[in-house]
């Protein structure tokens, strides 16, 4: 029970750490950038690659670790987080040569956001092997951390440059560094499982083979991709919204802290959710609230409107994301699951990049309110997509 417990911590710092470096890098990307001097537009570029360059990276990854069969996912890890601190470095010393730091801004998030693939494998190693690691309140955990961050951060950049969030990072990175090397060795095998997606391999008849078993899982993966285009909206450009309601850097904080906080007890008692209702049901009630939610950011006339809009963060993504990972689990057979999973997480990752673009282009070619229209639009097309889709019964 010890060695249970001592995990479950360990993990929950691990999730925390990370999710904290990616509110400073991500989650403050678009008033690092601003502070930049980058245009909106530009700002949607670079994250869209970034997330690309994300998804690139895993198949590439999962090629050298079959390769080395001694790279284990713990040294996976370590070696992502030493090329984060030392991009970091040279993003610090790159000030004022707008094209350099662009790229190493881009290749660090790329980096930032390939981790949690590991993260999450690192973790499932132990829960499939039998050790009962409350997963919940690992990423809770994590969700926490991201509040806290935020709200800081949001309080700290009234006072100082925006130099100090990636300072911030590559301390964090570096905690995040030592924690790795106090978990044992872990196998590759689960890491080689969900990065199965590798170079020059016969992908295209692969998938369309697992499409005929599942087909309506296509449609479901497409209505992912709108929802998280709308998520991806409001996330990516909270700051730009706040600031065209007469708030500042410290509102935007405290709007990231409230969101966070309101992810928790969806994440926290999914367990419990489950034994009342479906996976799919949960996963339906989701989407309903992704709507909700596009419509009252639409609506908003004040900041104070926009942290009460934030609530429906709890019902909507924290719903999610626990739901879909169980459902598409229990939807596949036991050889699709991993294929599931990183279909799910790739619409995401769609659903992003879209977002990155699309708002990036209407905040600088029309504005807020056009930008959140079509936000609520992608919404209402995603929800019906899930509909149509998500099954009931499991």
């Amino acid at each position: 029970m010890t060695t249970i417990r001592t995990l479950t911590i360990k993990y929950a710092l691990l999730q925390s750490l990370y999710w904290m470096v990616f509110c400073s890098i991500y989650g403050f990307a678009s008033v690092f950038l601003l502070s930049r001097s980058f245009e909106n537009q530009n700002i949607g570029l670079i994250l869209a690659i970034s997330n690309i360059l994300s998804v690139i990276l895993q198949p590439i990854l999962g090629a050298v670790v079959d390769k080395f069969e001694k790279l284990t996912l713990k040294w996976s890890l370590i070696i992502l987080t030493i090329l984060s601190i030392g991009l970091l470095v040279s993003l610090l010393l790159s000030a004022g040569a707008p094209a350099i730091e662009a790229l190493l801004f881009i290749a660090v998030v790329s980096l930032v956001l390939s981790m949690q693939p590991f993260i999450n494998s690192f973790t499932f190693e132990h829960i499939n092997s039998g050790v009962e690691i409350n997963f919940g309140l690992t990423r809770g955990a994590g969700s926490l951390a991201f509040a806290l961050t935020s709200y800081t951060l949001g309080l700290l950049l009234t006072c100082f440059s925006t130099i100090i969030l990636p300072i911030g990072c590559i301390f964090l990175l570096v905690a995040f560094l030592v924690l790795i090397f106090t978990f044992p060795e872990a196998s590759t095998s689960e890491l080689q499982s969900t990065l199965d997606l590798k170079l020059g391999n016969s992908l295209t008849k692969e998938k369309e083979s697992f499409f005929k078993r599942y087909p309506r899982f296509l449609y479901f993966l497409i209505g992912a991709a709108c929802l998280f285009l709308f998520h991806t909206i409001v996330n990516s450009y909270l700051v730009q919204i706040i600031h065209s309601l007469g708030g500042n850097d410290s509102d935007f904080g405290l709007s990231l802290m409230i969101t966070a906080l309101c992810e928790l007890p969806a994440m926290l008692g999914f367990s419990y959710l489950l034994t009342k209702r479906k996976s799919g049901i949960w996963l339906k009630a989701a989407a309903v609230f992704f709507v909700v939610r596009s419509i009252l950011f639409l609506l908003s006339g004040s900041v104070s409107m926009i942290n009460v809009t934030q609530l429906f963060q709890g019902l909507a993504f924290a719903l999610y994301i626990p739901a879909s990972t169980y459902y598409v689990n229990q939807l596949m057979q036991k050889k699709d699951r991993v294929k599931g999973q990183t279909f799910n997480v790739g619409a995401i990752t769609l659903g992003n990049v879209a977002g990155s673009l699309i708002g990036g282009w209407l905040l600088d070619n029309a504005g807020v309110p056009q930008m959140l229209s079509a936000g609520v639009a992608a919404a209402i097309i995603g929800c019906i997509l899930l509909f149509y889709s998500v099954r009931t019964d499991i």
